[in-house]
């Protein structure tokens, strides 16, 4: 495939739907079961029968149900989703409509029903994140699984997670490890879940989550072969034909498009954790302990980067515990079930954390591999070492 530098493509080609608003509305994650209740009845009051879309999503075994009346929405859940059968009973359910006549764009969570309701908002970053949080909600409470904002990529059988806040590389160097190495094979884009086997020796497998990613398409902007791909892609508030121009433009990509199975993998087990940040402080690159990395993940500290958040937030410094601003339900908890798991998952994989403001993305491809490459070593003298005990 030619690799050009022009992101540039004609729009009117493709189904590329500007939404309104074009990024997560406010929320509030803790309503009570009895507001659950009124804000149903007022949801299905306006998706009568000759409006309502609806299909259950498959997400790792959990199956969550959409309700809409918006196009778009239901067009991208069904790519985005492995389907689950339309008649079973769903864990969790969406009611999403637009049209409700004074009501702001909001987002609502009940624990206690697996419920979330939005009004008047058709951006589906919001609740296909609301998805994957209602199934973690369900996923690590009762099947002690872990689920882990980040991308994963398996180099040669050793796995990668690369966890980090919107914006500053997670898929620029998810997709540069997939792109550039040769035994590379992309796993997840945005979210993965782990199961811990076996104790100390065990392993920390990871599986996928989408059946198709959905993922920002300013990526093109660095890697040109992605903007050919994403000129076949449904498309999300991609901005006069530019994919480079709107920080939050999206795209619906199947994976195999990268490379076919060849690059593409749905299993594998994790060998080491990256960290990343952006800013003009730290160094390029930390080996931390597992306290520190724990208490790095614990804080969540990040600079809100440009289509991250309200356009008032750029620039200040906030908090994301874990990086993870799709769990939905907090609290004191929820935050030792975190540092549970990933006390599990650095027991199998070290921690790194690399800084990408202050390198080229080429400069920190480069200690990624070399990071891989150090822990594949490793692996493979371990190996050695057990089988000659």
């Amino acid at each position: 495939m030619e690799n050009i530098t022009n992101t540039k493509f004609d729009p009117t080609t493709l189904n590329n739907v500007i939404t309104e608003p074009k990024m997560r509305v406010d929320s509030d994650k803790d309503i009570p079961t009895s507001k659950r209740d009124r804000l149903v009845k007022k949801a299905e009051a306006n998706l009568p029968y000759n409006q309502l879309h609806s299909w259950n999503a498959n997400i790792d075994g959990i199956i969550i149900q959409l309700k809409t009346n918006d196009p778009h929405l239901i067009d991208f859940w069904i790519e985005n989703w492995f389907p689950a059968p339309l008649d079973a009973m769903p864990h969790g359910t969406i009611y999403a409509v637009t049209g409700v006549e004074k009501e702001n764009p909001y987002a609502y969570y009940n624990t206690e029903t697996k419920t979330a309701v939005f009004f008047n908002t058709n951006y589906y970053g919001q609740c296909k994140s609301w998805a994957l949080g209602i199934a973690a909600d369900i996923m690590e409470m009762q099947h002690e699984i872990h689920s882990i904002h980040g991308s994963v990529v398996d180099v040669g059988g050793t796995g990668v997670v690369i966890i980090a806040p919107t914006g500053t590389g997670k898929s620029t160097h998810s997709y540069g490890l997939t792109l550039n190495i040769k035994n590379a094979r992309m796993h997840s884009d945005d979210w993965c879940y782990v199961e811990y086997i076996g104790g100390e020796k065990g392993r920390a497998s990871a599986y996928i989550s989408e059946r198709k990613f959905y993922l920002r398409t300013d990526i093109a902007k660095t890697y040109p072969i992605m903007g050919e791909l994403f000129k076949k892609c449904k498309l999300e508030n991609v901005k006069d034909g530019d994919f480079a121009a709107f920080g939050n433009s999206r795209a619906i990509l199947d994976p195999y498009w990268i490379g076919g199975p060849e690059k593409f993998i749905d299993t594998t087990r994790l060998r080491a954790v990256i960290l990343l940040r952006r800013d003009d402080e730290h160094g390029p690159e930390v080996k931390l302990t597992e306290d520190d990395a724990i208490e790095i993940l614990r804080k969540g500290e990040y600079m809100v980067m440009p289509g991250a958040g309200p356009e008032k937030d750029w620039g200040k410094i906030k908090k994301e515990p874990f990086y993870n601003p799709y769990l939905l339900v907090r609290g004191k908890h929820r935050e030792e079930l975190q540092v549970n798991f990933f006390t599990k998952l650095l027991n199998f994989a070290p921690c790194y954390i690399l800084n990408t403001g202050v390198q080229t993305v080429e400069q920190t491809q480069a200690r990624i591999r070399k990071i891989v490459k150090d822990v594949s070593k490793h692996v493979i003298d371990k190996r050695i070492k057990d089988f000659n005990h």
